[in-house]
């Protein structure tokens, strides 16, 4: 039977010189104890805004008023904000090739279309806030959150919005996402079969108040907003990219970068500016679609699971909980930072820091955490994590940056946890090689800056294991660097 206790979990088996094997107890659970509550709710969504798809104008006239042309220039960049972790689930979805995984110059072009697409509509999001701001309406875009599956605000016949992984499927659904609208396609506030039929209401409605009021727009604004040169550019400049709003022909140029990068520059044309030099995101995705339905081979998945949830995986694996849970601190950590650009002006030191904030999240931060998630197993489907993107709420009495750095502690903590060794250097459970991926996230994350002092923050330290005669560390279970990170006894 003693050959048997080390599948009890808190008994390891450890090296003997005779014939018998040796075990020792590394911890044990309190058999009284209480066991920890899965939370109720995950994120909380306490104090939430809430979002409601605006009512339409009577058919015979356009948005007529001030605080409906607000209210659907909000609905735009929820529509906008609701299919971008679509793409970046996707994109995150899609495995390096074996041979290349090692390569830092392999080039993967299925991800490089994606992140393409994604980019611009980054910029789509930050043009819809700046049309916004110029008229006095304020962006919101971290209380708007959807959750999966979500339906695509305003479109009609329903479309619903779910995160998979990048096959055929999820291609279609893109394609009704992006759909162009046909040439005769009047303009709908609501109820809109098409992107581009939405967004020419909103046109219409901007033209119909700019010529009851000259004051429309609100030129002391333009100070606060994504700027050329400071947001999300096109691929290619000739397609469009950041226009600052200050009278109704810029903010029609806004519109029209919105919808030509998505629709195409004309009706049936394929391009998204007139030099034909960049595909609208119907056509990249219309691409990827034929190449996977003429070779199902063209590119692998990880099987990751179809719109997961962050409480889910409490009771599968509390260490994907924990990653997970950082993962939606640091996306919702992300809109906050883009609506504190708008509220800084260009001049000032801060704008530029924040927008520091900005892209080292999108960089450092929320891609290797996503691809963290894809490669872990999770339950006993054969299915893998993924990044939830769920709502995260932070507690306004404490600063956000702080709430994201004790996620990531967690995260690590829940591995170094189990990450232990014998005194004769036995790993017990090694997830070294996990930490080595985590660690440099961290480091990410500790360099932000506060969204109210602009500073940095003072970082806690790693929590410190000694269970029995089990160490947290040893020359086996990590690596340099991790070494370096947690520091020597």
């Amino acid at each position: 039977m003693a050959k048997n206790w080390h599948k009890l979990g808190f008994i390891v088996k450890r090296p003997s010189t005779g014939p018998e094997p040796i075990f020792i107890e590394t911890q044990r659970q309190d058999p009284h104890g209480e066991e920890a509550k899965k939370p109720e709710v995950v994120p909380h969504f306490r104090n939430r805004y809430r979002l409601v798809f605006p009512s339409p104008p009577p058919k015979s006239r356009p948005i007529d008023s001030l605080d409906k042309l607000k209210e659907h220039l909000q609905a735009a960049m929820a529509v906008e904000l609701s299919t971008i972790p679509l793409y970046l689930f996707a994109m995150y979805s899609v495995k390096t090739p074996e041979k290349y995984v090692n390569d830092p110059r392999y080039y993967d072009p299925i991800v490089g279309a994606i992140r393409g697409v994604i980019a611009e509509e980054m910029l789509h999001l930050s043009l819809a806030g700046n049309i916004l701001r110029a008229i006095g309406g304020t962006p919101r875009v971290y209380d708007v959150v959807p959750k999966y599956p979500a339906p695509m605000l305003g479109h009609s016949p329903k479309l619903e919005l779910n995160l998979r992984g990048l096959n055929a499927k999820q291609l279609e659904t893109f394609l009704e996402i992006e759909l162009p609208a046909h040439k005769d396609a009047q303009p709908e506030a609501d109820k809109y079969q098409t992107l581009g039929q939405f967004y020419k209401a909103i046109e219409e409605g901007l033209e119909y108040l700019n010529k009851k009021d000259p004051k429309l727009f609100d030129t002391t604004t333009a100070g606060y907003q994504f700027a050329p040169g400071l947001g999300y550019q096109a691929k290619i400049r000739d397609a469009g990219g950041s226009v600052i709003v200050t009278d109704i022909d810029s903010a029609k140029l806004a519109v029209q970068y919105i919808v030509d990068q998505g629709e195409g520059f004309d009706t049936g044309v394929e391009f998204a500016d007139p030099d034909q030099l960049e595909k609208a995101h119907y056509y990249v995705f219309k691409d990827l679609l034929d190449q996977i339905n003429a070779d199902p081979t063209t590119w692998e998945t990880y099987p990751v699971r179809k719109n997961p949830n962050t409480v889910d995986y409490y009771d599968e694996d509390k260490k994907i909980y924990h990653v997970s849970l950082a993962f939606d601190a640091a996306y919702c950590f992300l809109l906050k930072t883009i609506e504190k650009l708008w509220t800084v002006e260009k001049s000032d030191d801060r704008h530029q820091l924040v927008l520091g904030n900005m892209f080292g999240i999108m960089m450092g931060v929320l891609p290797p955490l996503a691809r963290f998630l894809a490669q872990q197993p999770i339950g006993n489907k054969g299915e893998h994590a993924a990044a939830a993107f769920n709502y995260y709420y932070f507690d306004d009495s404490k600063s956000a940056l702080a709430q994201l750095q004790e996620e990531m502690d967690a995260a690590i903590n829940a591995y170094v946890g189990v990450t232990e060794e014998t005194p004769d250097q036995v790993p017990v459970h090694d997830y070294g090689a996990i930490l080595e991926n985590l660690l440099p996230i961290k480091a990410s994350i500790d360099s932000l800056l506060d969204l109210d002092s602009f500073q940095k923050l003072p970082t806690a330290p790693l929590k410190k294991y000694r269970v029995g005669n089990v160490q947290s560390r040893g020359a086996n279970g990590f690596g340099p660097y991790t070494q370096a990170a947690l520091g020597r006894r």
